[in-house]
């Protein structure tokens, strides 16, 4: 029989006989599977340990032949997906500066107790829930032990990725053959948040684009779909502004914009954030013009604002109807603060007038509906609203800026991004150099006798060490 196979049967069986083990010394099913789950974990990590320990002889070849020389080899603990990782590597010097080249092509930060991958994940349940359910969750659920503080930080060192990555992507990235989709729609809105404060409040303003809608089985979604939010409604427009100006050639394309008439969402912001375009419909939103209707008419009979609502998407003029309405409701009036209340209604429909028809009305025929900006505040709101919440300014935007980037999906870009502008690419030439000849010299690896002795870089007591102990038997 071949060694190679006779040594991997080795392995398979005692590996076989160490779970059996575990299994024995547990006195319940629950406490099996988290014996096992631990020493499996355990034992992968030693194994990364081993296997990155080989990559870094190998990185240090590469380095050797520019003139770097090993200063010294440093021990480093990292949290990682897969497990708490224990692994030795070497720190080079040259001409007075020195870098552990397995660190930087790993992409494990210094200082950083937790690796980006291991970032994301917690970022991720953060983004969901508060930072003590965070905490508890990740305990719970994938062993990992970090207080909400860390939660708290960890997420704002995300939230400073996710800003710097979304503000140069909008601002780097020009296309060489911009986009020239038919129609677009630009939907704006706010929300506003508690501050630690007492009393005092933020607004969060947002921004979406997409080019249309389609069916991905019984839900609709939107294409081409890229958010927008910030704390600063100046920061927020010009982001918007780069993207649209660097993405799309606005010269040969309609611009649906859709907002609530507030500070900053109204026709001239919209109009200057997308000037050179082919033509440009504004809207006012449905959905705050049926609540300001149903609001200020709230003594009249609901029959009747239904019907005033039914009636203000179909005609062709609604200046010419909006006297006749407000005549009417005037009519159910019963006190002087009632009637002031329909003056009011009447004065803010006829500012509006200009955006109130619907896409229909003005004859553009599209899949597009508007309004969907409100549904995708839920997005926000669920995390930073409920249960009384309130925030820092550091904190509220931070969260602003990492949830943006989970509804952007580039989330994983951002924490990959550097402030230089660069990010650490799958694998560089060096990397991929030393791992090549890593993997070479396991394929031409010839094991003698199986008298040898097996290298633990570890307790005895660990998984491996046990292995190890097992193997030595044979």
């Amino acid at each position: 029989m071949d060694i190679i196979t006779k040594t991997g049967e080795i392995w398979s069986e005692n590996a076989i006989g160490a779970v059996i083990s575990l299994i024995k010394e547990s006195d319940d099913s629950i406490e099996a599977e988290r014996k096992l789950t631990h020493w499996l974990t355990e034992m992968n990590c030693q194994l990364i340990a081993m296997a990155l320990e080989r990559i870094d002889t190998e990185l240090y070849q590469i380095y050797k032949v520019q003139g770097w020389r090993v200063a010294r080899r440093d021990s480093r603990t990292i949290c990682c997906r897969y497990g708490e990782l224990t692994y030795t590597r070497r720190l080079l010097q040259k001409e007075g500066k020195s870098f552990y080249p397995l660190d930087c092509k790993m992409g494990f930060e210094s200082r950083k107790h937790y690796s980006l991958g291991m970032i994301e994940r917690i970022v991720e349940s953060v983004a969901i829930t508060t930072s003590r359910s965070a905490s508890e969750l990740l305990q719970s659920l994938a062993g990992i032990s970090i207080s909400h503080q860390s939660v708290i930080s960890l997420k704002n060192y995300a939230g400073k990725k996710a800003k710097a990555y979304e503000k140069a992507f909008v601002e780097e990235k020009k296309d060489k053959k911009p986009v020239q989709p038919e129609i677009i729609a630009i939907e704006g809105d706010g929300i506003i948040l508690k501050n630690k404060k007492k009393g005092d409040v933020s607004e969060v303003h947002r921004l979406q684009v997409y080019e249309g809608v389609r069916k991905n089985g019984t839900r609709t979604e939107l294409v081409g779909l890229r958010c927008f939010a910030s704390t600063s409604r100046k920061e927020l427009f010009t982001m918007a502004a780069s993207y649209l100006h660097g993405h799309y050639d606005l010269s040969k394309t309609t611009v649906l914009s859709n907002g609530d008439g507030g500070a900053g969402y109204q026709f001239k912001d919209f109009e200057q954030m997308v000037e050179g375009y082919l033509d440009h419909q504004h809207f006012r939103d449905c959905y705050h013009v049926h609540e300001k209707i149903r609001t200020r008419l709230s003594f009249c009979k609901r029959e009747l604002v239904d019907r005033i609502i039914r009636e203000l998407h179909q005609t062709d003029d609604i200046m010419k109807r909006i006297p006749v309405w407000m005549d009417t409701a005037r009519s159910c009036a019963r006190t002087k603060a009632d009637l002031e209340e329909v003056d009011k209604l009447q004065s803010y429909l006829e500012r509006n007038a200009p955006y109130i028809p619907s896409l229909s009305q003005r004859g553009i025929h599209t899949e597009i509906h508007l309004g969907t900006a409100e549904t995708n505040h839920r997005f926000y709101s669920y995390r930073m609203k409920r249960q009384g919440r309130s925030w820092s300014s550091e904190g509220m935007e931070y969260m602003v800026w990492v949830l943006t980037a989970r509804k952007n999906k580039t989330l994983t870009q951002a924490l990959l991004y550097h402030a230089n502008g660069k990010s650490y690419k799958k694998m560089d030439r060096a990397m991929h150099k030393a791992v090549v000849r890593a993997e070479r010299r396991m394929r031409n690896y010839r094991p003698g006798c199986l008298e040898g002795r097996i290298g633990v870089y570890g307790a005895s007591s660990s998984p491996m060490g046990r292995l190890a102990r097992a193997i030595q038997k044979y």
